[in-house]
């Protein structure tokens, strides 16, 4: 790995989790940002360029679908890595997030938080 921090944007409406997620990362050599909406996190994506994404699905003000949506309009979001973090395992909300090219998708109740900081790190083959 090189010595730039990967950077990571963390979207999901429950705060509690962003924190966690943010200081865990964070510790993890990550350089960490955290955003509660779908709204915020579109912003923050595009201002911010993060080498990935963890993205919600449901979630107040834009849910992660609609802001996968509009972030792939974006020039640099067309091709922005992204994974779905989600307490839903519907197979329905599954595929329409593989539609949108995700790299993959965690159920929350799946994993632990090294878990998540695990497979994130794989998936940037950074470990």
């Amino acid at each position: 790995m090189d010595n730039e921090k990967k950077k990571i944007l963390i979207v999901d409406d429950n705060e509690n989790l962003v924190t966690v997620l943010v200081d865990k990362f964070s510790k993890s050599g990550f350089e960490t940002l955290g955003a509660v909406n779908g709204e915020d996190g579109l912003k923050k994506a595009l201002e911010f360029h993060p080498d990935i994404i963890l993205l919600d699905l449901v979630m107040p003000v834009m849910d992660g679908l609609g802001m996968l949506k509009q972030l792939r309009e974006d020039v640099w979001g067309k091709t922005a890595k992204v994974m779905i973090l989600t307490l839903l395992d519907d197979a329905g909300y599954v595929a329409n997030a593989m539609d949108a090219n995700v790299l993959g998708y965690i159920v929350k109740t799946d994993l632990s938080l090294d878990g998540i900081v695990k497979q994130i790190k794989t998936v940037l083959k950074i470990i």
